[in-house]
């Protein structure tokens, strides 16, 4: 369930990505025509439609950096999220190959009692043999 969420936290941010990159790829565009039609023309030469039609050009360019401002924190956010679902996830991840390794550790520390506990057997020694040969095993 984490693992998805953190799969719709990458994409959204993607998408938010993508949407600030063409914003401003958009917001320079229009940055860059009223810069041109200010070089072509001097304040005395405007009329007053020119004017108008500066002024909304760059009502527009400030709604454009304010939608991207915006954007820009979605973005910030998200990539918050993510790093907090990462880190949940590795700390799950950490606890959870910490306690394999403890069952590991256990079962194997089972398994070496056992095997001391069951006597040994050897067609070449008499029974009277035996204790010393496990003793010397242990040591």
């Amino acid at each position: 369930m984490e693992t998805a969420t953190g799969y719709q936290d990458i994409s959204a941010l993607e998408k938010s990505v993508a949407n600030a990159g063409s914003q401003l790829y958009t917001m320079a565009h229009k940055l860059h025509a009223v810069e041109r039609s200010l070089e072509q023309t001097t304040m005395e030469q405007m009329d007053e439609m020119e004017v108008m039609e500066l002024l909304e050009s760059m009502t527009e360019v400030k709604n454009e950096y304010q939608n991207l401002r915006k954007d820009i924190q979605e973005v910030q956010q998200l990539q918050r999220d993510v790093s907090t679902s990462i880190r949940f996830q590795m700390r799950s991840m950490q606890q959870t190959f910490q306690m394999l390794k403890k069952r590991i550790a256990t079962s194997q520390e089972h398994k070496q009692k056992k095997q001391r506990q069951q006597p040994r057997t050897n067609t070449n020694t008499t029974t009277t043999e035996l204790p010393a040969i496990v003793t010397a095993n242990e040591q």
